[in-house]
């Protein structure tokens, strides 16, 4: 199993990586290499762990969050370490501007959150 400490630096790394990506990448060739990336036969740590990692290792940037940044540096950490995750984003009608939100999703399931009543606009494929 990955020591919390290395844990941490690959997550940072992902987000470095997402940051650089989605400067130089339109956006669907951004979650297609994030999620073409390869993966291991065998994840060797919770899907639940590395999210967490993620949304830590934001904290210690000058980079300021996002629902869709720390989705999708996650799907980059969670496929690296041997995940089959996508990106998911929804869309929520309300009475004025439209609202959308940017979600992992982990074997068909929702990571880290209960369902917000977004209705999902966009699934990528693996």
């Amino acid at each position: 199993m990955l020591s919390r400490l290395l844990l941490a630096w690959r997550a940072y790394t992902w987000v470095l990586r997402v940051e650089r990506l989605r400067r130089q990448l339109p956006f669907d060739g951004l979650v297609e290499t994030l999620e073409s990336w390869p993966r291991p036969a065998h994840p060797r740590i919770s899907p639940e762990l590395a999210l967490r990692a993620v949304r830590r290792v934001y904290r210690f940037t000058p980079f300021e969050p996002s629902c869709l940044k720390l989705s999708l540096a996650a799907v980059g950490l969670l496929r690296s370490l041997g995940h089959p995750a996508r990106l998911a984003i929804g869309v929520r009608p309300e009475d004025g501007p439209l609202q959308a939100h940017a979600w992992v999703e982990v074997d068909g399931r929702r990571l880290g959150e209960e369902d917000t009543g977004y209705a999902r606009m966009r699934r990528s494929a693996i």
